[in-house]
């Protein structure tokens, strides 16, 4: 930013990943045999504030000797020095926020992860159907800074008539505002959906019962377990 003039941002950006998988199946014992939790994340970063961010990930790398892609479990020692700088960034006002919401898929009453029921078992809507909670969960809390913003999901393995699917299903969201651009990515190249991955991450032993880590006080968290929350598709 050049001397005496105001950085003002003029784009936000929100990325989007999950942890856990979006499966239901269960071993000849009748034990869960995919993950126990499902977590889904948005990170909301605005244009002025990726020059912060992104050199601290770059000294963070640095200072850790780490240039491969990043995926710290939660417990591990590097965890906390990477993301207690980006709380701290967004308690001190940077354009910074983020929103989780999870669920215990052994007591989940929602749709299209269980076989049987009213929407019967279905990894992408699933993946789909809970996408949608952590954005407008989050446009409850946080307002776009501008009038424009892109919505980049970590990429995954869809078919072309499943990626049109995700975003129509987005698009016609009256609960979130329309995004400029849906954008699918590879986190390898994209230093904020690494961000993202950490933060759902973090919130995977939440899911089960325990309570947040510190580090992600900045995070505004809700249980989806027997709530899918606002809007419900017909």
């Amino acid at each position: 930013m050049l001397p005496g003039v105001e950085n003002v941002p003029s784009h936000d950006y929100i990325f989007v990943d999950e942890s856990g998988d979006p499966g239901y199946s269960v071993d000849a014992s009748g034990v869960l045999s995919s993950s126990p939790y499902y977590v889904a994340a948005a990170f909301h970063v605005c244009d002025d504030t990726f020059g912060d961010l992104n050199s601290h990930v770059a000294a963070f790398r640095y200072l850790a000797g780490l240039s491969r892609e990043l995926k710290i479990p939660p417990k591990a020692p590097p965890f906390d020095p990477l993301m207690k700088p980006i709380a701290a960034m967004a308690d001190g006002g940077k354009n910074i926020w983020a929103s989780v919401v999870y669920l215990d898929k052994a007591t989940y009453t929602g749709w299209y992860l269980k076989p049987g029921g009213h929407r019967p078992q279905d990894p992408v809507l699933f993946r789909n159907h809970i996408l949608r909670c952590p954005l407008e969960f989050h446009f409850l809390n946080h307002r776009l800074a501008t009038n424009q913003w892109d919505l980049i999901l970590d990429r995954i393995t869809l078919t072309e008539s499943q990626t049109e699917n995700l975003q129509g299903y987005l698009a016609g969201n009256y609960n979130i505002p329309t995004p400029t651009h849906i954008t699918h990515a590879a986190s390898i190249y994209v230093e904020a959906l690494q961000i993202v991955h950490h933060i759902a991450a973090g919130f995977g032993d939440v899911a089960l019962g325990s309570g947040p880590s510190p580090i992600l006080r900045f995070v505004k968290y809700r249980d989806v377990t027997t709530d899918q929350f606002i809007y419900k598709p017909t």
